[in-house]
């Protein structure tokens, strides 16, 4: 569901494909292509430190859940839109299959959290950027808001600019941001901070419990794009079981990917919570990396919300550019990621603005599960309500858990 972060966007094109195409005459794959690459983003090289951060021994367990939930969650998205609804974005589709205030509803709230979301990931590569240059995970505090917000300024400035990203860069951007985010876990880079830490990874106050819910809260921004297949699945026009089959195959490659990082960064989890370890080299190259990738995904994330933004406003409007939105607006977006970004300086900014994204995929996912109990068969809504009851007990579970540290 982004560009972003996150990711992939709600109400991402999906080019078509004509039926001669190879693509086209294998709609697993064309599903499957849809749901990986809308998953797969930014959160490849924000979410394996913070999670080791937050769910310590249990980082597998909690990924291992959020995987089936997500998928869970493509799954029945899939199943209510097929044959049902054209190519759509997720509000488009909630729109479709409840009502239009429910389709506003999931537009306004994935506005305001993908500014921040952006505040987010402007913050882990102000982190990256301090601990290279100290060796060591920092402290929160304005020399990493002033970095984060240069990061948003270059970001907002590229927005309002009449630069674009080149397709072929798009396309590889995914696979360049997971090459490179092996790397950072097979070095260890940044270190996972030690257990009550005061660092923007992971805060310092929650108890092993909290900080397991809060990872898995967290993960959504790792897990917004689940609902890609809002706008593959129309487009591949598949049967039923070929549907599910490319949902299924493309749930198995998020999965490769994301436990794999698990995985491996749990191996590396045992170093000393340091930069001494990594060349001071090697450190820059990863940071500088790190950076440009993350600055590349506030950029086109920040023209997406804008995007969103425009959707929502009422009566005749001025005509959008081409980056597809007004000037105006990508600025007002750029000033609520820079608002957000100030709320960073405590510790544990990184998961706790990732909050944000979470709240808006619960609610976009919820709204989802209620329009397939609505619209589905017997078989959907089971789904349906069983997606919704799991939501809401992991919302009901976790606040406690999150206020009482």
């Amino acid at each position: 569901m982004m560009e972003p972060a996150g990711s992939s966007v709600p109400g991402a094109a999906v080019t078509p494909h004509s039926p001669g195409t190879d693509r086209a005459r294998r709609p697993e794959r064309q599903i499957a292509a849809g749901v990986s690459g809308g998953v797969l983003g930014a959160g490849m090289l924000i979410m394996p430190p913070v999670v080791a951060a937050l769910a310590g021994g249990h980082s597998l367990l909690v990924w291992s859940a959020h995987l089936l939930l997500g998928a869970s969650v493509s799954l029945m998205l899939a199943m209510s839109v097929h044959a049902r609804v054209g190519p759509t974005s997720l509000a488009g589709a909630v729109g479709a299959l409840l009502a239009p205030w429910a389709q506003r509803a999931v537009d306004g709230v994935f506005a305001v959290a993908f500014t921040a979301g952006q505040a987010a990931i402007a913050w882990f590569a102000a982190t990256c950027l301090l601990a290279a240059a100290h060796g060591a995970l920092p402290r929160p505090g304005t020399d990493g808001l002033l970095l984060a917000l240069a990061v948003l300024a270059v970001a907002v400035l590229a927005a309002l600019s009449p630069f674009s990203l080149p397709a072929v860069a798009l396309r590889l951007r995914p696979w360049v941001t997971g090459l490179l985010a092996l790397a950072c876990v097979a070095w260890g880079w940044p270190a996972v901070p030690a257990a009550g830490a005061d660092t923007p990874l992971a805060p310092s106050d929650l108890s092993p419990a909290g900080g397991q819910w809060l990872a898995l809260a967290a993960l959504f921004f790792a897990g917004v794009g689940w609902e890609a297949v809002t706008t593959v699945v129309p487009v591949a026009a598949a049967s039923r079981r070929r549907t599910a089959a490319g949902v299924v195959l493309g749930a198995v490659a998020v999965a490769v990917v994301y436990l794999g990082l698990a995985a491996v960064q749990r191996v590396t989890a045992g170093a000393p919570a340091t930069g001494d370890s990594v060349p001071t080299p090697l450190r820059w190259v990863l940071t500088g990396a790190v950076v440009t990738v993350l600055t590349s995904y506030c950029f086109t994330n920040v023209r997406t919300a804008a995007r969103i933004v425009g959707r929502l406003r009422p009566g005749d409007e001025p005509r959008p550019t081409a980056r597809g939105a007004t000037l105006p607006v990508i600025a007002a977006v750029g000033a609520a990621c820079c608002a957000f970004a100030v709320l960073g300086t405590r510790d544990g900014a990184v998961p706790l603005l990732l909050l944000g994204p979470a709240a808006a995929a619960l609610t976009g996912y919820g709204l989802a599960a209620a329009g397939a109990v609505r619209r589905g068969g017997p078989l959907l809504r089971v789904t349906g309500v069983a997606v919704l009851l799991v939501l809401a007990g992991m919302t009901v579970l976790s606040v406690p858990l999150l206020r009482g540290g």
